[in-house]
């Protein structure tokens, strides 16, 4: 076998790498490398190339059996030719992020306008069975005036000097041809003699929008619903962005959701906790009735079945969590007083055994 250059160990990757193993390898050492990011070092923009030319070679069949048989690659298949890649997809798989922090590819990729971001507020009722909810905003949008041309109605547009009519110039960064929108023409391709006066020649106006948004029960709070092609429209013909729209479930005086679960927290009397008997308990269906057992103790939690929040997406909804408040009377009426020095007479610790068994606890600590 010939001593050509290990282009597995350029890579990092084992021999049996499978082809998506080499490609992640490759997009961290090349972007990793990368001239244009790594300026004025010869040796990132050595290592660079010595990568590129390992993939190039190993992510291809052909290439790779014959580099795994002699050692070398095929004749005249090293170092590719990026201008010519074969593989667009992959070029844009590898180098995505890179390029989309350079301004794109030349043969590549426009991007859409930009998205609008809205809050939308809802109850939790709302929430709780779907709504839906009108949503007034502003976008940048195709000119009602010229219709997007740029140009005042009645006049003529022509081919932009400057790009010659493509609404996009090329350069090159790097290793690689890439394209901008044109700046003359706003990537339209062409300008017009006398610009329109309402969007001053740059067929984008701003404009108010309303619609009416449908939201399913059990949404969460901080979700997103995406309303496509409702964002900015950039012009030059490419397509306009998203409307994105973060929901916001206000606070609720009584209830406090833990996914599908509601929790809320009800009085109850001394009376009550002791003897036990009905209550009533609010949910988001009204008002019902549930069953408090004999000596419920403060902070105990009942549950009521499907009584919580739609599950979002799913079957069934979730439960109601219910948390016992013991309340003590601020004020007794000398009645009160006399009858509760007397049942405070016949208690003792038999009534009381969380009280007995800390009074047992706390003389073992010092004793």
């Amino acid at each position: 076998m010939a001593n050509g250059p290990d282009y597995y160990a350029l890579l990092g990757v084992e021999k049996a790498a499978t082809p998506e193993e080499l490609k992640a390898a490759y997009r961290k050492a090349a972007l990793k490398h990368h001239p244009d990011r790594n300026p004025g070092d010869p040796q990132a923009e050595t290592k660079f190339k010595e990568v590129s030319e390992a993939y190039h070679v190993l992510s291809d069949p052909d290439r790779r059996a014959h580099y795994d048989r002699f050692g070398t690659a095929p004749t005249g298949q090293g170092m590719p030719d990026f201008s010519n890649f074969a593989n667009m997809e992959d070029l844009f798989e590898v180098f995505g992020d890179l390029l989309q922090g350079l301004g794109g590819v030349g043969r590549g990729r426009r991007a859409a306008g930009r998205a609008v971001h809205r809050t939308v507020e809802i109850s939790l009722e709302e929430c709780a069975r779907g709504t839906e909810k009108i949503v007034d905003f502003e976008r940048s949008a195709e000119c009602g005036e010229c219709h997007g041309r740029g140009a005042a109605p009645g006049t003529q547009v022509e081919a932009c000097q400057v790009c010659a009519g493509r609404g996009e110039v090329r350069f090159r960064q790097g290793f690689f041809q890439l394209t901008r929108p044109c700046g003359k023409c706003g990537g339209r391709g062409s300008v017009a003699r006398t610009p329109c006066e309402p969007c001053k020649g740059t067929g984008i106006a701003r404009k108010a929008e309303r619609l009416s948004v449908s939201l399913p029960p059990g949404v969460e709070d901080g979700a997103t619903r995406t309303v496509p092609g409702y964002g900015d429209a950039p012009g030059g013909g490419l397509p306009s962005g998203d409307l994105e729209l973060t929901i916001k479930i206000k606070d609720h005086p009584l209830f406090e959701r833990d996914g599908a679960d509601l929790h809320c927290t009800v009085p109850v009397s001394f009376p009550q906790a002791a003897l036990g008997g009905m209550i009533e308990v609010p949910t988001l269906d009204g008002r019902v009735k549930m069953r408090l057992p004999a000596g419920t103790q403060p902070g105990q939690e009942l549950r009521l079945r499907s009584k919580g929040m739609p599950r979002f997406g799913g079957y069934g909804r979730g439960d109601q969590i219910v948390t016992i408040q013991l309340e003590v009377p601020s004020a007794l009426s000398p009645e009160q007083r006399e009858l509760v020095e007397a049942l405070a007479q016949t208690m003792n610790e038999e009534t009381h055994p969380q009280r007995r068994t800390f009074l047992e606890k706390l003389k073992g600590l010092f004793d």
